[in-house]
């Protein structure tokens, strides 16, 4: 349903843009300085239990991935950003496993941006600092802290002159589970930069 409703949003975004580019169209005092901002998100993988040969597929609540970010723009193609993300808890599809995890994340990254009118595109590279645990009806299995690289792309719009609202992709690397990966719908207000 989440991926639904992004793909909607996308939509809506290239439909806005054409009919009413003049009026979404960003001004110079914002194409650098500071933002804030904040991220809903959808994000899934898949764990391999320590001795099992099968790959259980961890299916996460939906909506309940969150993001706090903020970041300073130097130019309008490049920024520099830091996110706390909290990847939410988890079941596993075999509920009788009793496997549950819980993720989050520190993320600093560099945001690189292609203006297109209204829209932007974007690539983002980074580091993530994250903090992993896994629990079955056992006990925990997994407690850990680690670093590995995120990146992923995007498409935005920002709308008057200072609401950016984006749409996002990532692939994160991270300890214990395989293919990890989450899609966020992003707001930001950015603020003017200082004269």
């Amino acid at each position: 349903m989440f991926r639904q409703g992004i793909a909607i949003f996308a939509a809506s975004v290239g439909a806005l843009s054409l009919a009413t580019a003049p009026a979404f169209a960003a001004d110079d005092e914002h194409d650098s300085g500071f933002y804030l901002g904040a991220a809903l998100g959808d994000f899934s993988a898949n764990y391999t239990k320590p001795g099992d040969v099968t790959s259980q597929h961890l299916t996460f609540n939906r909506d309940d991935a969150t993001r706090i970010l903020a970041g300073w723009r130097f130019l309008p193609f490049l920024a520099f950003q830091l996110d706390w993300s909290d990847y939410g808890r988890s079941q596993a599809a075999v509920s009788q496993l009793g496997l549950t995890t819980k993720t989050d994340a520190w993320t600093p990254s560099v945001i690189g941006t292609l203006p297109i009118g209204p829209v932007e595109l974007f690539g983002k590279l980074g580091e993530s600092f994250y903090n992993v645990t896994v629990n079955d009806n056992s006990g925990r299995l997994v407690n850990s802290s680690g670093n590995d690289v995120v990146y992923g792309v995007g498409v935005g719009i920002t709308v008057i002159k200072r609401l950016n609202l984006s749409l996002s992709y990532e692939r994160i690397k991270l300890n214990s589970f395989d293919r990890p990966d989450a899609v966020w719908l992003n707001a930001s207000w950015r603020f003017a930069a200082p004269r």
